[in-house]
């Protein structure tokens, strides 16, 4: 498997795994179309502004076919005003198949090769499957964003 930047030519890739995001018990006060449009428009415009500090990469079978991605970004440190890197999208085509683990494992590497200490996610309150994987790959909570709906 390799890992590489995403280009235009992977837009209707990466916008075809939107729904993942959406695939699990929402809160009531999200819908899933709501969830995974926003998601997509969200991701078409990360692929038109890769740079030094956000990238796309795109993790490929050995016959190119593209397995998943995961959307960087350098942020600020609310704490410290350091740069840290955030891990604001990460969806493959199938579970279990190691193409997580690549990319995340990809995501560590692009985060020091920016000099960041930290890798940063945020992940929805019922998303189990996601919060395992973060888990297993040595991510722990930190803070709780809470939402009221109005």
């Amino acid at each position: 498997m390799g890992i590489r930047t995403a280009t235009n030519r992977d837009r209707d890739f990466i916008l075809g795994l939107a729904h993942r995001f959406a695939d699990f018990e929402l809160p009531p006060w999200r819908t899933h179309d709501e969830v995974a449009g926003g998601t997509a428009l969200r991701l078409d415009h990360a692929l038109n502004a890769i740079s030094d500090r956000s990238t796309i990469l795109i993790a490929e079978g050995e016959d190119g076919d593209r397995l998943g991605f995961a959307w960087l970004l350098i942020i600020e440190d609310f704490y410290t005003g350091e740069d840290v890197a955030k891990l604001s999208e990460i969806a493959v085509v199938r579970d279990g198949a190691g193409i997580g683990a690549a990319l995340m494992e990809a995501t560590r590497q692009w985060a020091l090769a920016h000099g960041c200490r930290l890798i940063v996610l945020n992940v929805m309150e019922h998303n189990e499957h996601a919060r395992g994987f973060y888990e297993r790959h040595g991510f722990a909570p930190e803070y709780t964003m809470m939402v009221r709906p109005l």
